[in-house]
């Protein structure tokens, strides 16, 4: 089992919308085609690069726990899913976790710092905690509420 471990980004890749789709010659593991503008994938890379610069050690193969603070130079709009889309891949090409369906948990924060830019990760190993039963029978009469019941 590994300890937590930190990770930086000295920028804010960009997120997985700057895809274009249609094209013949990249596929993803669903089949549907895309292309990654030259910017776009040259920022992927370096993100990639300066994980892999950061990891020493094995693959993670079990289930972590993400946590995640994005430092911001501005208030400009930004989709934290779509960033975290790519950021799980980063990880995965980096050698970090060997699957981005490892993730159990993340936690999405972001900080407005003017004029300064990166990313913290911390990763963790995930501690499976039960569902209250209280919380199951909520559940349970929301969806027979809404005709979804057994």
């Amino acid at each position: 089992m590994f300890k937590e471990k930190l990770f930086f980004l000295s920028f804010i890749p960009p997120s997985k919308a700057n895809r274009v789709k249609i094209n013949s010659r990249v596929w993803t593991k669903s089949g549907k085609r895309y292309i990654v503008p030259k910017d776009v994938a040259l920022k992927i890379n370096k993100a990639i690069w300066e994980l892999q610069n950061q990891h020493t050690g094995e693959c993670i193969d079990s289930k972590v726990e993400v946590s995640i603070l994005f430092i911001l130079p501005d208030r400009r709009r930004r989709d934290l899913d779509n960033i975290m889309k790519t950021l799980g891949d980063c990880m995965v090409y980096a050698g970090i976790i060997q699957d981005d369906n490892l993730i159990f948990k993340q936690t999405l924060e972001k900080k407005v710092i003017k004029g300064e830019e990166g990313i913290i990760i911390r990763i963790k190993p995930f501690k499976e905690k039960d569902i209250s039963q209280k919380l199951m029978e909520q559940l349970k009469r929301f969806k027979k509420k809404i005709g979804k019941g057994e």
